[in-house]
């Protein structure tokens, strides 16, 4: 059952079509648009998964795997061990055991100053990715890049996005992570200006067309030779013509601009799918950073036919420090105690940190997830002054 939804989301790049019922769906959005994020992702679960933690409901899964990132930052692999009724593979192991490993932000950096668009994309259920979109446009800054176009930013609150230099809960759904929302602040602080495109329609050729005139539009049609980093969801990325399928929003771009772009996948070699851990294993047994492999000169990249992306980056293994992990300092954040006064003795308590200034709305500087009677994990806040909050349940 996983399998099947792992592959409609490769292949959608987003929620799929699928028609939920109408009570959980609309009360868990209407919490996760006010900011309620634990009872959000508890609605989202009770109409998701059942007593033994196994999947019942593909699309309220959808919905609380993508939110719940947004308070514990990974989703714990035996939840996905639990879930996913896929064999392991072995045959991308032997690839990746003969071939060589790279830095990838080296190598990602060197290929950037032969282009000027740069696409990257993630999963949705991953805020790590989002850590390493951030890792990339510091890299890329140097270069030239000064546009940052997101599917995940709302057309209408791209401008306002822009002039507060901060996400809000209205910027759009997947920027409610703390994550997600410190690579755009920090991305704003270095000079990109934020751009919006993703028009919500409904089948995919409709999606990636109007996505692809919006950014033209946007984008080149004042500014030519802008420098531009494009992050997406899933298989947006593919830059190669899909017959029978309506293109990628990427291949489009490289159509309509006639720029070769650079595009960079890290969403398939993970530890998330049984079916590709073994693959997964043998790269991070020979990694302790972000890393592209090679056979010859010619990048290694599974899971995609040939011309669909450029590199391929797998991360390091799950590592903690303070509770957390480990990419989150890739963010700035600094380690700080949660309150005495916050930890709670009973129950699940979710502890959020704001910058003291930020106004309501505000998407929280970062948040943990407590359960009482247990050690705190440690907040990670960059050095401002701060406020916290709570949200309580059972």
């Amino acid at each position: 059952m996983y399998r099947k939804l792992t592959a409609a989301l490769v292949a959608a790049g987003a929620l799929s079509a699928q028609t939920a019922p109408a009570g959980w769906e609309a009360t868990g959005m209407k919490l996760a648009a006010a900011g309620q994020y634990l009872a959000a992702a508890d609605t989202f679960r009770a109409a998701a998964i059942d007593s033994a933690g196994k999947m019942t409901d593909d699309i309220a899964f959808q919905y609380w795997a993508q939110i719940t990132p947004f308070m514990i930052n990974e989703l714990p692999l035996d939840f996905y061990d639990r879930n996913d009724d896929s064999a392991p593979d072995t045959s991308w192991r032997t690839a990746i055991a003969s071939a060589t490993p790279r830095p990838a932000l080296a190598e990602i950096v060197r290929r950037a100053r032969a282009t000027r668009i740069v696409i990257l994309n993630e999963a949705h259920v991953s805020p790590r990715d989002r850590a390493f979109a951030l890792q990339i446009a510091r890299a890329l800054r140097p270069l030239g890049y000064t546009t940052l176009a997101a599917e995940a930013i709302t057309m209408d609150q791209a401008a306002a996005l822009g002039h507060d230099g901060f996400a809000r809960l209205g910027t759009g759904y997947y920027t409610r992570d703390p994550v997600f929302a410190g690579f755009l602040r920090e991305a704003m602080a270095m000079g990109y200006r934020p751009v919006g495109y993703d028009p919500p329609l409904p089948t995919w050729d409709q999606r990636e067309r109007a996505a692809a005139d919006n950014l033209m539009r946007q984008i080149f049609a004042t500014d030519p030779g802008a420098k531009l980093l494009l992050y997406v969801g899933h298989g947006h990325i593919q830059e190669s013509a899909r017959p029978g399928r309506g293109d990628a929003v990427a291949a489009r771009i490289k159509r309509l601009t006639g720029v070769d772009p650079l595009t960079i996948e890290q969403t398939t070699v993970t530890d998330r799918y049984p079916h590709n851990r073994p693959a997964y294993d043998a790269a991070a047994a020979r990694i302790r950073e972000p890393t592209v492999f090679f056979t010859g000169n010619q990048p290694l990249v599974l899971g995609y036919k040939p011309g669909d992306v450029d590199l391929q980056v797998i991360h390091p293994r799950r590592a903690y420090r303070y509770g957390r992990p480990t990419w989150l300092a890739t963010l700035g954040g600094k380690p700080t105690p949660v309150p005495a006064r916050l930890i709670p003795t009973a129950g699940r308590r979710l502890v959020q940190a704001f910058a003291a200034d930020a106004p309501a709305d505000a998407v929280p500087l970062d948040q943990v997830l407590l359960t009482g009677g247990k050690w705190a994990p440690m907040l990670m806040v960059p050095k401002t002054k701060s406020r916290f909050a709570t949200q309580d349940a059972p």
